[in-house]
């Protein structure tokens, strides 16, 4: 049984995509089953509203950050990319609405076996800042490339549930050409019933080595030991702001593709200080989803990154962290912020004690690198991945159900055709937009936003609705 997922938080629909794998935790290769999965398609978003640019200064907050994705697809760890939505209709979303709940996209029949990226196709992306001016967001091919820390498993007959959690703050970057373009690349935490799946990297350092035929480069973090950087999804940003396009993932292009990635890579060189952005998987490999070339070494290189806690010393300010299968020691100081999982600050006189208290939890680590010591800025204690969460779809009420003289339910139909069974009881808040009631048989062919709780064990899935709230006007 799928259980509703909770609050996305922020923006682009390519996360839908992710949903998609929505196959289960980790597996090294495809399944001997044959036959076919059920997975919801579900997407959430973290609550970042900072935009910085490239040396990241903070230029913004944003009140929306949208997307709009026409096609999605996952790709097995053998075999062709599968799509599991190829538009029309687009479809839009502006995560930063999406108030902690989880939008579904779509619940889906997959083949089974083993998946190991995602991909979607992006319309277009925008968001708008404090002054509420809208800025167009470039999404380079058009498209978005996601490698997942684990194998997500497709099994047979199975029912699983994946949330694709973006994190738009630190997706978006400042083209700095003086046209005040913005670049995205998204950076995307995946969690499985409970479960945290990627590691989060943002890390600066110098390029030891760079092997494009491989797709690598090896970089000193100017901390702990050289680690290996996989280009291969990667946008790489030069000086100037400008970039080469990766080409596109299909049949006959994959030759253009191919060229377009080494001519790309080969703007890297030994020596070179730069920003990578991107997931680690458990081998300690960083899969890059955007490199940027700085200008020159800079004189504290930043880092931020998620990892779990392993201990804390508040007698020497210190506390450990691994991540990926490395550790990293970093420094309390006076002016560290400490952040709780709902966004509130702690006192600086607790943040030692507080963060003690999360030992063998994971926290988000934004600091900086100075004489080989990482100094902890910021420290943000993540919410535990959710078992479930509260889920939220919108479409057009086609049949309503009615026992006796009350309404038990009505069937929604979604702008994808897909049918969904929704109940409604005594305890169902059933509203208009301005949260005036409404009687549950006025909703018959209206527009309508469900949220509640989800059973893909159903045909069609049955959502058991919270809340019902009337988009249109009877």
């Amino acid at each position: 049984m799928f259980h509703m997922l909770q609050p996305i938080r922020f923006v682009v629909s390519l996360f839908l995509l992710m949903s998609f794998m929505t196959a289960c935790g980790g597996g090294e290769g495809a399944s001997s089953d044959s036959g076919t999965g059920k997975a919801a398609i579900l997407l959430t978003d973290r609550a970042e509203e900072k935009i910085t640019d490239r040396e990241g200064n903070v230029i913004t907050s944003a009140q929306e950050i949208g997307v709009t994705f026409s096609e999605m697809a996952l790709k097995p760890v053998k075999g062709p990319w599968v799509s599991v939505f190829n538009g029309p209709p687009d479809i839009s979303v502006n995560l930063l609405a999406l108030q902690g709940k989880a939008d579904l996209i779509d619940v889906v029949d997959l083949p089974v076996g083993a998946y190991d990226k995602a991909r979607i196709k992006v319309e277009n992306a925008w968001f708008v800042d404090a002054e509420g001016v809208r800025h167009d967001v470039i999404v380079p091919s058009g498209k978005v490339t996601i490698k997942f820390k684990r194998h997500l498993i497709i099994r047979a007959n199975d029912e699983t549930e994946v949330l694709f959690d973006f994190v738009p703050g630190k997706s978006i970057h400042l083209i700095e050409t003086g046209s005040g373009k913005f670049i995205l690349r998204p950076v995307v935490r995946v969690r499985v019933l409970g479960e945290e799946v990627t590691d989060f990297v943002k890390i600066e350092g110098q390029i030891v080595s760079v092997d494009c035929n491989e797709n690598q480069l090896t970089l000193d973090p100017r901390h702990g030991e050289p680690m290996t950087v996989h280009l291969e999804d990667a946008l790489i940003v030069l000086k100037d702001g400008s970039f080469f396009s990766e080409g596109d993932d299909h049949g006959d292009d994959e030759r253009r593709k191919r060229a377009a990635q080494i001519a790309s890579c080969q703007q890297l060189e030994e020596g070179q200080f730069v920003e990578v952005v991107g997931s680690s998987d458990e081998e300690g490999v960083v899969h890059a989803s955007l490199v940027l070339i700085k200008t020159e070494e800079p004189a504290s290189h930043r880092l931020e990154f998620t990892g779990t806690l392993l201990e804390v010393d508040c007698d020497q300010q210190t506390f450990g962290v691994t991540f990926s299968g490395g550790e990293i020691e970093a420094t309390l100081l006076p002016e560290t912020k400490l952040f709780t999982a709902d966004d509130q600050a702690v006192p600086a006189a607790e943040v030692c004690e507080r963060l003690s208290e999360a030992v063998q939890k994971r926290i988000e680590v934004a600091g900086k690198v100075e004489n080989n010591q990482v100094i902890a800025a910021e420290i943000t204690l993540l919410p535990e991945a959710p078992v479930s969460m509260t889920t939220r779809v919108a479409g057009t009420v086609e049949s309503i159900s009615v026992t006796g003289t009350e309404v038990t339910g009505f069937v929604l139909k979604t702008d994808g055709s897909q049918s969904y069974t929704i109940t409604i009881d005594a305890q169902t808040e059933i509203k208009d937009q301005n949260g005036d009631p409404v009687a549950p048989n006025a909703l018959l062919n209206q527009r309508v936003r469900v949220e509640g709780t989800l059973d893909t064990g159903t045909t069609p899935p049955t959502i058991e609705a919270a809340e019902v709230v009337l988009l249109s006007i009877p």
